[in-house]
C-alpha cells in the first residue's frame, strides 16, 4: 500500500508555485535557526564591548565547548582564557562571474550599507578572478546573501584572534596581524609555539591584574597624571601576577590604537625613579664593609660638588646613620655614603642587580637602562639617589625582590612555573635583613616618607621616590615629576613585590598642592595590599608577634625634635 504524500498530490500550477514558496520559506527558516545558534556563539566572542568582560574569560582549558584551533590559546595562571581564536566567514567574489554589475552592487549595499558603490564598481571591473570584499561577515549577513541570490560570491572560512577581556594585560598579550602571525607581546615572543597549536600559560592573575589597573587608573585621574605603571611580583621566584601600563588599549583594536597607548611604560619606558634607588645605595654600603649602620653623616648643610648643589627636601641639622638616611630620604646623606664606597663598587652592584642591561623578560617590548658611567664623583653621588640612572619599573621591581629575598637574584618572568636554574647571590642574608628592617620603617615610622602606604596587619615596607622628569630637549622639567614606590609585604618574610610609577601628577586641593610619591603613590600601595593580600592568601598579623620581631632589626629613627643639633 502506498503511503500518503502531500507533495505527490496532483495540483494546479498555481498551487505548485505556492507549495514551492512554502518549502523555500521552511528551508530558509531552518537555515536561519541553525545559523542563529552558531552565530550566537561567534558573535558573543567577536562583538566585544570595550568596558565589558565576555563570559569566555571564565571558561577553562577543560571546557569541551571550546574547540582546539590551529593557533594555541593564551591563559592566565588560573587557566582563564586571555587570547583565543574563533572561526569567521569572509566574503569574496569572482568579477568574471557577475552577470549584472549594477544589480549586484545594489544587492550588496543593501546588505552592507558601509560598502561604497564606486569601490565595488572598480573591483567588479577587475580582471582578477578572486577579490576579497570583507574579511568578516556575520551569520545573519551570510543568510541575507543566500537569499539575495548573488552570482560569483564565494564564502570562505577564516579565523580571527580575539582577546575576551579587552584591555586586560593588553601590553603583555600583544597582537597578531591579519595572517595570524604574532607582531607584539607574548603573541610575538611565542609565535612559533602558538602557531604550532601549543598553548601558553602566563603567570598573570587576571583578577589581580584588573584590581591593579583599576586602582592605578583611579589615582592617575585624581592627580591628572599622564600615565603610569604598576607591578605585583612574587618576591621569591619572580612570577609576575600583574603588570599594568597606562594608558592602555583594547587588544581587539590593536591596529586602531595610538602609538602612545601601545607604549609599555612598565617594561619598555625608562625613567629616573628618584629616591627608590637609595635602597640600592644602602645595600651596597652594607656589603662594601666600609660602612655600618652606626656610622653617621653630616646632612646639616647643602653639599656642593663641582657646579652642582645637592639639597634635601626635608633638611635636618644633625648627623644621621644609614637607616635614618633612608627613612628621611636624605639626598645629602646618600651622596656621602656613595662617595665613601666609590664608583667602581657602585657600578659593580648595579650590573649584578641587572640595572645596566635589558631584562630577559618574555616579551619584545623591553627598555635598556641608561646610566652615566664616567666614574666622576658627582655622577656617583647623583646616581645614589636616582639621578643619572634611568631604568624601567620592572628593573626596579627585580632589584627590590633580590634585596628582600636574602640577596638571591630574582629574575622576573611572565611564565607560570618557570624553573630558575641558578641561584646567584648578590648581597648577603645579613644585609638583606638590615634592608628589610629599614624598608619597614619607611612605612611604619612617623618620620617615614611612605606612611600612607601602611596597610594594617600586612607589614608593608618600601621606599618612595620623587624625581624631576627628564626633558627630551635636555635637562629637567622643573614642574613635572616622576613619582614611584617600590617595596614588599609582609616584611618579616616578603612574599610579594609592589612597584608603582606615575608620570607627571598635578598637585590637588585635597593633597594641599603636593604631588610627591608620598601623596600620590603610597596610598595606592595601601589599597592594593588590602585588596590583593586575601587573594594571594597572605594573612594579616600583629607587628608585636614573635614571628615578626625575630626576623627584623629594631633601628632607632630620630626626627627633627629628637636629633642632637650640631
Amino acid at each position: 500500500m502506498k503511503l500518503f504524500n502531500f507533495f505527490d498530490l496532483d495540483v494546479s500550477k498555481e498551487n505548485q508555485s505556492r507549495f514551492r514558496k512554502i518549502k523555500l520559506l521552511i528551508s530558509s527558516l531552518l537555515l536561519i535557526m541553525s545559523f542563529t545558534i552558531i552565530g550566537y556563539r561567534t558573535i558573543s566572542l567577536a562583538n566585544i564591548n570595550k568596558e565589558k568582560v565576555s563570559n569566555i574569560a571564565y571558561k577553562t582549558k577543560d571546557n569541551k565547548s571550546f574547540q582546539k584551533n590551529l593557533r594555541g590559546n593564551i591563559y592566565d595562571r588560573n587557566n582563564k582564557i586571555l587570547a583565543t581564536t574563533i572561526s569567521t566567514l569572509s566574503l569574496n567574489i569572482n568579477p568574471q562571474e557577475i552577470l549584472n554589475k549594477y544589480q549586484t552592487i545594489t544587492k550588496l549595499t543593501k546588505i552592507f550599507p558601509y560598502l561604497k558603490e564606486e569601490d565595488l564598481f572598480k573591483k567588479f571591473n577587475s580582471n582578477k578572478k578572486h577579490i576579497n570584499l570583507l574579511r568578516e561577515i556575520s551569520p545573519i549577513e551570510y543568510v541575507s546573501l543566500l537569499n539575495a541570490g548573488i552570482e560569483g560570491l564565494k564564502i570562505e572560512t577564516a579565523t580571527k584572534r580575539i582577546y575576551p577581556n579587552n584591555t586586560l594585560a593588553s601590553h603583555i598579550l600583544g597582537a597578531t596581524d591579519i595572517d595570524g602571525k604574532g607582531i607584539a607581546g607574548v603573541e610575538k615572543k611565542f609565535d612559533s609555539q602558538l602557531q604550532g597549536g601549543k598553548d601558553v600559560t602566563l603567570s598573570i592573575h587576571g583578577g589581580i591584574q584588573h584590581i591593579t589597573r583599576a586602582l592605578l587608573l583611579d589615582q592617575i585621574k585624581k592627580f591628572e597624571a599622564e600615565g603610569g605603571a604598576g607591578i605585583i611580583m612574587n618576591a621569591k621566584n619572580g612570577e609576575i601576577f600583574s603588570v599594568v601600563s597606562l594608558p592602555d588599549y583594547n587588544a581587539n583594536n590593536y591596529n586602531l590604537t595610538l602609538n602612545e597607548n601601545l607604549f609599555n611604560k612598565a617594561t619598555k619606558g625608562i625613567y629616573e625613579l628618584g629616591s627608590t634607588l637609595k635602597l640600592i645605595t644602602a645595600a651596597i654600603a652594607f656589603e662594601s664593609n666600609l660602612i655600618n649602620e652606626n656610622d653617621v653623616f653630616d646632612v646639616s648643610k647643602p653639599l656642593k660638588v663641582s657646579s652642582r648643589i645637592i639639597n634635601d627636601f626635608h633638611p635636618l641639622d644633625y648627623a644621621i646613620n644609614i637607616p635614618e638616611v633612608i627613612v628621611h630620604s636624605s639626598n645629602i646623606g646618600s651622596a656621602k655614603i656613595a662617595e665613601k664606597f666609590g664608583s667602581s663598587t657602585q657600578l659593580k652592584y648595579l650590573r649584578s642587580l641587572g640595572l645596566l642591561n635589558m631584562l630577559s623578560l618574555e616579551i619584545p617590548e623591553l627598555g635598556k637602562p641608561q646610566v652615566i658611567r664616567d666614574k666622576k664623583v658627582l655622577s656617583t653621588m647623583t646616581i645614589s639617589y636616582g639621578h643619572g640612572i634611568s631604568i624601567t619599573p620592572m628593573h626596579l621591581a627585580s632589584a627590590t625582590a633580590t634585596i628582600v629575598n636574602s640577596g638571591v637574584k630574582v629574575n622576573p618572568t611572565l611564565i607560570r612555573g618557570k624553573v630558575e636554574k641558578k641561584n646567584e647571590v648578590i648581597i648577603s642574608k645579613e644585609t638583606s635583613i638590615k634592608m628589610k628592617s629599614i624598608m619597614r620603617l619607611v612605612v611604619s615610622n612617623k618620620n617615614g616618607t611612605a606612611k600612607k602606604a601602611e596597610a594594617s596587619g600586612y607589614l608593608v615596607g618600601g621606599k618612595t621616590g620623587t624625581a624631576e622628569k627628564i626633558n627630551p630637549s635636555g635637562g629637567y622639567y622643573k614642574k613635572k615629576n616622576i613619582v614611584a614606590f617600590t617595596g614588599a609585604f609582609p616584611m618579616n618574610d616578603p612574599q610579594f613585590i609592589i612597584t608603582i610609577m606615575i608620570d607627571n601628577p598635578k598637585g590637588q586641593k585635597f593633597s594641599f598642592g603636593y604631588r610627591t610619591a608620598g601623596w600620590v603613590v603610597a596610598p595606592i600601595v595601601k589599597q592594593l595590599v588590602t585588596r590583593v593580600a586575601p587573594i594571594l592568601r597572605v594573612k594579616p598579623q600583629l607587628e608585636s608577634s614573635p614571628k615578626f620581631s625575630n626576623n627584623l632589626l629594631n633601628f632607632k629613627i630620630r626626627g627633627k625634635k629628637d636629633g642632637a643639633t650640631l
